[in-house]
């Protein structure tokens, strides 16, 4: 037996893996309200958690409340993803006209380089919609408002179909944009801060009411967001 056999572990090689890429995916619209669908369902079903517990652990309760905020603003966040690359990408393969701010895209020079020299598939352009926009928040009124404007879609055409004749015209956008924002600060302000006041690090009170209300308005925005999407697919057609 060799008594001055090294034991030392060899060191781990870093990066040495192949990194798998998923395929970048076009879902249709019905798909991507099917995403989000099945994201509220998830979500809805920590009710019945709460339900179980019945109101013996507070502390408990709550933080399931917190979390189903956290979890509904990332499902917005990737509907408005979903439904911006499909909007993107009808524009690329010339089914939509195109929009001022898509005919203002960022693209690298050295991606254009490679395209140019066959070096990029078809699928590239797909690929790099899909990195660059997974970088972006899409959560708050802004954001959105942006994202939707690339599109050819406008916030005033979701205010209008949801509020119609309930509230005067000038006002439609702005109760969109506070039901929107209210949703997106506490959202951060769970993410972020833990929900706690700056003042005195006490957490802010939450109630069962007040997630089933976001959901409920996130339900109503994608609602009315996917059937704008459908009669704008069909028009620009």
């Amino acid at each position: 037996m060799d008594k001055h056999r090294d034991l030392d572990l060899s060191k781990r090689k870093s990066n040495t893996r192949d990194k798998i890429q998923p395929e970048v995916i076009k879902f249709d619209l019905a798909e991507i309200k099917k995403h989000f669908e099945d994201s509220i369902k998830d979500i809805e079903e920590q009710f019945k958690t709460i339900d179980l517990l019945e109101s013996k652990d507070k502390e408990k309760i709550d933080y399931i409340l917190r979390s189903q905020i956290v979890f509904l603003g990332g499902s917005l966040d990737f509907y408005f993803h979903e439904i911006t690359q499909f909007g993107i990408m009808q524009m690329y393969d010339e089914i939509w006209q195109e929009t001022k701010p898509y005919k203002n895209i960022n693209i690298k020079l050295g991606t254009i380089l490679d395209v140019l020299k066959g070096e990029q598939d078809d699928s590239w352009f797909i690929e790099f919609i899909n990195y660059e926009y997974s970088k972006i928040s899409l959560i708050s009124y802004d954001s959105i408002e942006k994202a939707m404007n690339m599109i050819g879609l406008h916030m005033y055409q979701i205010a209008n179909k949801i509020y119609n004749y309930e509230i005067d015209r000038k006002e439609r956008v702005t109760k969109l944009k506070e039901r929107m924002n209210r949703l997106c600060e506490r959202r951060n302000s769970i993410a972020h801060q833990f929900d706690m006041f700056h003042e005195n690090a006490e957490k802010k009170p939450i109630h069962i009411n007040t997630v089933r209300e976001f959901i409920e308005d996130a339900k109503e925005i994608v609602d009315v967001v996917n059937e704008l999407m459908l009669e704008h697919d069909i028009v620009k057609k």
